[in-house]
């Protein structure tokens, strides 16, 4: 690899803005082209639009920001570089030493790192303050800067140990800010990745989207550690300038790994429910242990049970099944079964309870011949034991044993974080099979063809013109379980110090639950075709996935039988309840557009007629007052007049007061002497 002899950080880059040229790389340590003059930095042909990545489009609305991006290697056709560059915008007063090419009033530059680890956020906490440093000298001819960069960059990264497994890889990426800003839609795009569809982010400023792809793929067991070697990698049908071009393309690494056991993706279904001698989908049906501590069978489960001759149920919560029963679970050649009595029982028995599998609520076993019966509305508050029961039990499985992460990107799937407007013509090479692409540009939006699906990550808004496709990303009802319980147990969490910490609500936390979701979806898929327990993931979403490219690979890998380990089917299976229907009438109202006009039309409502109630109000207000006050009596002057004073000489109240004298008595005292 590059960076066994260069080490991690393979360039330091200065790149500005050209009033004529446009994006230009100034400067460059170690030099892009080995050997090149001084004054020739420009970027190899592999690399000609590098400087249009490090200054992203509209940049220049934003003083600062960061941008992360990803480039194909120039030395093997199977390696990615990952590009993390910082811009800064300054008036030109504040500079110490001006140069010709500063026409205009301000200066904008940036300072990029290319590196051979996804380091994103912890090598953008230090080029946030390089370039600080860099701006605040006044003099962009000082480089010593730039040079110590790229040595102490190096030599701190060579100090980390396990790198491909460090906690440091997920600095910047929060999965908890995309599930407080996402919430439900999590779930829908997690499973949207995994479709190799061509999937296009949308948002600005430049940080926040490419943030966010990543924070997403994090998600995804192993991906950011060990999934993104070839993600910027493919073989052009034709020579393209802006794609390095190589003699000869090495075939998949991943389908390299696959040994002469690999088994063939048409066998496979049967032989992982045969291997042991057994013909359900879930291994050890016949009889069902449940200790204290685990989840314990559904009421379907017991009752289909309780309700054959030779079925009981022990006090110690073994569910059985014919006179086998004890001797099949311990010893595997033993289940062959030969008698059709017990064959048809164990597939009824299975039938009955795929849809609440052993992760559906608690149930007590009371004695033989009673009635099992809850509360269904109580679902997603009393399951949630056994809810957290089922994903502690997954999460322990380790993902690297069970041939993760899926090589979802390989043999033409991209994922970049951000493209810039130049590569848009890339994207329509017919090698290209599909990518996870964030850009700023609208015309990325306006362009045919670019995209399958578009998400607009500032109104959260989902597009997509494909009914097939939105078929597919319909969540089931154990979905939106799945979504509720991770958005509230987030939410709950308020503290600003669990981000980055293995606690409930934190980042780790909620990379684990996905981590148990990955496997309990790969198990599930598992299963023999037509298993109810497909549609607990959507089928139509199953049907899809298992027909994908990064699927079949793993399917191909023979560490893949590991995941036998888990149990089948959604760790949220169980009845459906009330709470159930809420969940649905409320995602329903926030992810359809029939849905957001009824809220919209429903919030205008609600302001014109409380708009309206208050001004009736006011009108009420005012008719009353002028009903109930008396008018006041007008006296006019000709009748005062003709009023007779009383014989005492007093005035009456409706004599006429003379102004004057109130005024000022001393002058009316003066007037009638």
């Amino acid at each position: 690899m590059e960076c066994s002899s260069k080490g991690p950080i393979l360039h330091v880059l200065v790149i500005g803005f050209h009033h004529k040229k446009g994006c230009q790389v100034e400067y460059s340590y170690p030099p892009l082209v080995p050997d090149s003059s001084p004054d020739n930095h420009d970027p190899p042909p592999g690399w000609k639009y590098l400087p249009t990545l490090a200054l992203p489009d509209g940049s220049h609305n934003y003083d600062k920001d960061t941008v992360f991006f990803h480039l194909p290697s120039l030395e093997s056709p199977d390696e990615t570089v990952f590009g993390i560059s910082c811009f800064r915008q300054i008036p030109v007063e504040k500079l110490k030493v001006k140069t010709p090419d500063m026409t205009r009033g301000t200066v904008q530059k940036a300072v990029c790192v290319l590196s051979t680890v996804p380091l994103y956020g912890q090598i953008q906490v230090k080029m946030e303050l390089i370039t600080h440093a860099y701006f605040d000298e006044g003099d962009f001819t000082k480089v010593n800067l730039l040079k110590d960069t790229y040595t102490h960059l190096n030599a701190c990264i060579k100090q980390m140990e396990d790198l491909h497994s460090s906690s440091q890889l997920f600095v910047g990426l929060s999965a908890r800010d995309l599930i407080l800003t996402l919430r439900h839609k999590v779930l829908q795009l997690y499973k949207l990745l995994l479709l190799e569809k061509k999937v296009l982010f949308f948002q600005s400023p430049v940080q926040p989207l490419c943030s966010s792809v990543l924070a997403l793929l994090s998600l995804h067991p192993g991906m950011i550690e060990m999934g993104l070697s070839q993600s910027a990698c493919f073989k052009p049908s034709r020579p393209m300038s802006p794609i390095p071009q190589f003699a000869s393309y090495p075939p998949s690494s991943v389908s390299n790994k696959a040994s002469n056991g690999t088994t063939s993706l048409e066998n496979d279904s049967s032989e992982c429910f045969r291997e042991n001698g057994l013909t359900s989908e879930n291994a050890g049906r016949n009889m069902l242990i449940v200790s204290p501590s685990e989840p314990q069978p559904s009421s379907n489960m017991v009752k289909e049970a309780e309700g054959k001759p030779d079925g009981s149920v022990t006090k110690d919560g073994i569910v059985t099944v014919g006179h086998e029963a004890k001797e099949t679970f311990p010893n595997p050649t033993s289940q062959k079964f030969n008698g059709a009595t017990t064959a048809k029982e164990d597939e009824t028995m299975c039938n009955g309870s795929c849809e609440e599998n052993c992760q559906s609520d608690a149930v007590p076993v009371r004695e033989h011949g009673s009635s099992l019966s809850r509360d269904p509305s109580m679902d997603l508050l009393a399951g949630e034991a056994s809810y957290q029961a089922a994903l502690t039990a997954l999460a322990n499985i380790e993902f690297e044993s069970c041939a993760l992460p899926m090589s979802l990107f390989a043999e033409g799937y991209l994922c970049l974080p951000y493209l810039s407007l130049p590569y848009m013509d890339v994207l329509t090479d017919p090698n290209i099979k599909g990518y996870i692409l964030g850009a700023t540009n609208v015309l990325f939006k306006q362009k045919k063809n670019i995209a399958d699906i578009i998400i607009e990550l500032d109104t959260r808004i989902i597009e997509t013109t494909d009914p097939e496709l939105k078929k597919m990303l319909h969540l089931s009802t154990e979905d939106l379980r799945f979504g509720e319980y991770l958005d509230r147990r987030t939410r709950s969490s308020d503290d600003a110090y669990t981000d980055g910490v293995p606690w409930e609500g934190g980042d780790e936390w909620i990379r684990s639950q996905f981590h148990a979701y990955t496997l309990a979806l790969l198990r599930t898929s598992l299963l023999p075709d037509g298993s109810k327990e497909y549609d607990q993931f959507n089928r139509s979403y199953m049907n899809a996935f298992m027909e994908t490219s990064s699927y079949k690979r793993w399917r191909e890998h023979p560490d893949h039988r590991n995941v036998l380990e888990a149990v089948p089917g959604h760790p949220f299976a169980g009845q459906l309840s009330v709470a159930d229907v809420k969940l649905r009438l409320a995602h329903t109202m926030q992810t359809t557009e029939g849905g957001r006009k009824l809220i919209e039309a429903t919030s205008s409502t609600g302001r014109a007629v409380g708009g309206a109630l208050i001004h009736a109000k006011g009108a009420l207000s005012n008719w009353w007052s002028n009903l109930t006050t008396p008018p006041p009596t007008i006296i006019t002057g000709t009748d005062a007049l003709q009023e007779e004073p009383p014989a005492d000489g007093s005035r009456t109240r409706s004599e006429p007061v003379d102004v004057r004298a109130a005024e000022n008595p001393v002058a009316c005292e003066v007037d009638s002497g």
